[in-house]
């Protein structure tokens, strides 16, 4: 919905202390749209901290097979310098699995936690259900001989 200011002028976007406060689309202004603001996915990616000093920011996918030997051309703005933290950047193209990450064993961990979760929860509820135990019942309390 547009703004609407106290004359009646209708306004597109409003960013209120305008005169005394710079925003991320002056800030960028080649990167973060003033209608879009900070909803540009590739902006919120690229702006969430890692976790380690090492770390990679998924910018796109592909939602179409690519054949093999095909040859891709990507046009890349750099508008962050890195080398006053000796950092470095890098355009990596890869494939994912089935779980999403380039990490097969992890995904085997947690189908496993999960299997073992499941199972347990099997148990109590097998145990809870054929072997119950009865409300305030004393042979499960043990005091302190004196």
């Amino acid at each position: 919905e547009p703004y609407r200011d106290q004359d009646g002028n209708c306004f597109l976007y409003f960013y209120p202390n305008d005169d005394t406060t710079q925003y991320l689309y002056e800030t960028y202004p080649m990167v973060v749209s003033p209608l879009d603001g900070v909803l540009n996915e590739h902006f919120i990616v690229w702006m969430r901290t890692a976790a380690l000093p090492t770390f990679r920011k998924l910018y796109g996918w592909f939602d179409q097979p690519i054949a093999a030997g095909t040859k891709l051309t990507f046009e890349v703005d750099a508008n962050w310098e890195v080398a006053s933290f000796r950092g470095s950047k890098a355009l990596i193209v890869s494939n994912n699995n089935a779980f999403g990450g380039k990490n097969e064993a992890l995904g085997r961990h947690f189908l496993v936690v999960g299997v073992m979760c499941l199972g347990f929860a099997a148990f109590f509820w097998l145990k809870h259900t054929f072997r119950r135990r009865k409300l305030a019942d004393k042979n499960y309390l043990h005091f302190k001989e004196e």
